[in-house]
């Protein structure tokens, strides 16, 4: 059994996992809650970006098409963006991980397009963070705001989402469900069974 310590390095949650398989979400976590603003935003960004990206490659069919369309030159779910409202529209996150992501996204935008002049406490950033799920594993009160309610919210999300991950990685959570089809004359040989692409 091995903890994972989320930004502000308190612990939250047990898992049974291996010490290797969650030594790369430790690290990061650890490490981002000890950057400046805009290293925290866009290293939360990329992490989920990567994450999402793996996710639904995990959750797909295994196969060429679905590396070309996560993966590579001009692929349609290449981007952050793109990639926050494939999980949604899949129900591979949750209503409140998805605004927590697109908050993120704007957020990480603006830092990414502005060189100087940009924190925090910013009047339209400090809105978006105050607009932030502030949801907790413990159900303990969130930050009202700032880089600790950005850390907490964000945090969170990368360790559901790189937790689900691996959970359909390892067969413990179902893959797409196999809805395709071909017509035929002939009754199916198995009757309300659920497919799962392979």
């Amino acid at each position: 059994m091995n903890s994972i310590v989320p930004a502000d390095g308190e612990h939250v949650a047990i898992v049974e996992r291996g010490k290797e398989d969650l030594d790369s979400l430790n690290r990061f976590l650890k490490r981002v809650g000890e950057q400046d603003e805009r290293a925290i935003v866009l290293a939360l960004a990329a992490f989920i970006e990567d994450t999402l990206g793996g996710l639904l490659i995990a959750y797909f069919r295994d196969c060429k098409a679905t590396r070309e369309l996560v993966n590579g030159f001009n692929a349609p779910l290449g981007t952050l963006s793109s990639r926050i409202k494939a999980a949604f529209s899949f129900g591979l996150s949750t209503e409140d991980q998805f605004k927590d992501l697109e908050i993120l996204r704007k957020i990480r935008n603006i830092f990414a397009h502005d060189w100087e002049g940009v924190s925090l406490q910013r009047n339209d950033i400090a809105a978006m963070i105050g607009q932030l799920s502030g949801y907790t594993f413990d159900d303990k009160a969130a930050p009202t705001g700032g880089k600790e309610l950005l850390l907490l919210s964000l945090s969170n999300c990368c360790v559901e989402l790189y937790l689900f991950k691996d959970r359909i990685e390892s067969g413990k959570a179902s893959k797409a469900p196999d809805v395709s089809h071909r017509l035929t004359t002939t009754p199916p040989a198995e009757r309300g069974r659920t497919r799962y692409v392979k």
